[in-house]
């Protein structure tokens, strides 16, 4: 059964903007955003608050928005369960997944990379609004984001290492020997200590379960769309 939901609490240009960067966010104009975008909660968001777009705004779709029938050859045979076909749904996000928010209601749905995947559960889509998928994003902090360190290009991990708070420290710049390995150093001075209160602070596991807690108390039922699991699933191992 689907748990209750609670209120999302909305977001703000000012909050996203400390986040991101006042530069951070795109802003679509009226009169540019696509015909079938017609909720004005989705409308608002879209062209006074914007989405990130930021390397660390891994979650948002970075360029201009376009319909999900242009993103994907008949998706409506793909994923049966959008509704009336995906005539509405544009895309906003994207990361294995696809987010596409349905212009008419301003519900976002987590879109599966596997064909004929669910794309609903309970008969409700992942993301009561615009405002509940980036308040998600927003959960992904420094600790989140250091998991995939490894795999992040290096200008990507520069600009955390700059723009989010605790990343630095948690993911430092590699010193390379002439043979271009890693030099095996002793821990920073600046590195984070152990917390004595919470010695799980750091540990990838732990990370993961705190994250899964944030999420469902934006979205309860979020964890059991198959998009979600794939996402924490590849924070968690990498890959």
């Amino acid at each position: 059964m689907p748990l209750p939901a609670p209120g999302v609490r909305p977001v703000t240009r000012a909050e996203l903007e400390a986040a991101y960067g006042t530069d951070g966010l795109r802003r679509v104009a009226p009169a540019d955003l696509p015909a079938c975008v017609t909720d004005p909660g989705a409308r608002t968001v879209l062209t006074d608050i914007g989405l990130p777009t930021t390397p660390n705004a891994f979650l948002t779709n970075h360029q201009e928005l376009i319909l999900l029938t242009e993103r994907v050859d008949d998706p409506a045979t793909h994923w049966p369960d959008l509704p009336d076909g995906a005539a509405a749904m544009v895309v906003v996000g994207e990361w294995g997944p696809l987010f596409a928010l349905d212009g008419r209601t301003g519900e976002v749905y987590a879109v599966p990379f596997l064909s004929r995947a669910a794309t609903t559960f309970a008969g409700r889509p992942a993301h009561r609004d615009l405002h509940s998928f980036l308040r998600c994003q927003l959960a992904f902090g420094a600790p989140e984001l250091n998991l995939l360190g490894d795999l992040m290009d290096p200008d990507t991990a520069d600009w955390c290492r700059a723009h989010v708070p605790g990343f630095a420290e948690l993911f430092p710049v590699e010193e390379l020997d002439e043979d271009g390995w890693p030099i095996e150093e002793d821990p920073a001075p600046d590195a984070p200590a152990p917390d004595p209160a919470d010695p799980d602070r750091y540990d990838p596991d732990a990370v993961i379960a705190r994250l899964a807690d944030k999420l469902r108390q934006i979205e309860p039922d979020l964890l059991h769309h198959p998009a979600w699991e794939s996402i924490l699933w590849h924070f968690r191992h990498g890959y």
